[in-house]
């Protein structure tokens, strides 16, 4: 089984953050995307899954938000199933119902077959007295129960990392590392031990790749579309995965600007 893995695309808008590089120093390139994604579409037809593992869209209120989030998704299209991951920008004026409702399914986490495999989209998004990002105790409940259930191996996707990657060389999370990942991500991990089925995860939101393996599974964090490659351009980078039985091994690969 082959998985295109898409993820912080940020699609409308380029982002700008004043403490790297200065005034001038554009971090993210979200209007790139509409121009680069026709590139991929026959790479994507070859696959059997694509995911878009969060932050599609820039956000900046609940009417645009909805708005630019289709227009994405129309841009995303194409003939291979696709499957969406609620990143915190996605979900940052949208309710947990509208966000599942504008990608078809009744809950903003949620589970499906494919390829042989079992496929679980978690939602990390959850605040609590404790801060920010959390995958909310129902969740874990709902996560438990859905493992148990399967008779298949199982992949995990979600936006934020659940491993114990380190920020220090993160510009942008160095300095807020409470919100580089999953805060009770021990909890969800322990739930993924336990099952004895899971694989590998998926993740994205720190922008930049990363490989860890847990407990006999293998964590990648993807890294963004549209980030700054240093020379005032996309980064343009993408992951196919490839399942084959118990054997998960990914490749980043890079469009090639002209």
């Amino acid at each position: 089984m082959k998985i295109f893995l898409i993820t912080d695309i940020h699609h409308g808008e380029n982002s700008n953050y004043p403490n790297l590089g200065g005034l001038e120093y554009v971090n993210v390139f979200g209007e790139q995307f509409e121009k680069l994604i026709p590139t991929l579409k026959g790479e994507m037809e070859e696959c059997d899954l694509v995911v878009n593992l969060g932050d599609f869209i820039h956000d900046e209120s609940p009417e645009k938000d909805i708005e630019i989030y289709k227009e994405a998704m129309s841009l995303l299209s194409s003939k291979t199933l696709t499957k969406h991951v609620p990143g915190n920008h996605d979900v940052k004026n949208l309710s947990r119902e509208t966000f599942a409702s504008l990608v078809g399914e009744k809950n903003s986490y949620y589970s499906f077959d494919s390829g042989d495999y079992h496929h679980v989209v978690l939602d990390a998004n959850a605040t609590e007295p404790r801060g920010p990002i959390y995958v909310s105790e129902e969740q874990l409940v709902w996560l438990k129960e859905d493992l148990e259930k399967t008779q298949l191996k199982v992949i995990i996707y979600c936006h934020h990392p659940l491993d114990n990657q380190n920020m220090d060389d993160n510009y942008y999370f160095k300095e807020r590392p409470e919100r580089a990942s999953v805060n009770n991500k021990s909890f969800v991990r322990g739930v993924l031990r336990k099952s004895g089925k899971v694989l590998a995860v998926f993740t994205g939101h720190t922008h930049f790749y990363s490989k860890q393996e847990i407990d006999g599974i293998t964590y990648f964090t993807i890294p963004s579309f549209t980030e700054n490659d240093g020379n005032h351009a996309p980064t343009a980078e993408y992951g196919i995965a490839t399942v084959e039985g118990d054997k998960v091994t990914l490749e980043i690969k890079k469009v090639d600007i002209v």
